[in-house]
């Protein structure tokens, strides 16, 4: 259930002022339990996405938003989750994803 999750999450902070206010401050693991005691069930996947603030990402369409959302996911110096993201890949020329998001770990 990672993607069908994650777009639930999403729509819900869209549609929920509170839900959405309650992310603001929220770090990576904060806001995977928050997810958490709200009835959200991430896959190992998605918890390693936000773990890593979607680090070594090439492409994600739900990392922007997640980042508008959940803004204290975007690190300092950064426009979006997008723009770190891509910043940690290590070329240009990338057209993949380099890490293991499945496992649900740090990297």
């Amino acid at each position: 259930m990672s993607k069908a999750a994650l777009h639930a999450f999403i729509d819900r902070a869209r549609e929920d002022k509170t839900f959405r206010e309650q992310l603001a401050d929220l770090g990576p693991q904060q806001i995977i339990d928050y997810a958490a005691r709200n009835g959200f069930v991430f896959s190992d996947e998605i918890k390693g996405r936000f773990i890593n603030r979607w680090a070594g990402v090439y492409f994600c369409p739900q990392a922007i938003e997640v980042g508008i959302l959940c803004p204290g996911l975007v690190p300092e110096g950064y426009k979006n989750l997008i723009h770190y993201a891509q910043s940690t890949c290590s070329s240009s020329e990338l057209k993949e994803e380099e890490h293991d998001f499945r496992s649900g770990q740090k990297y």
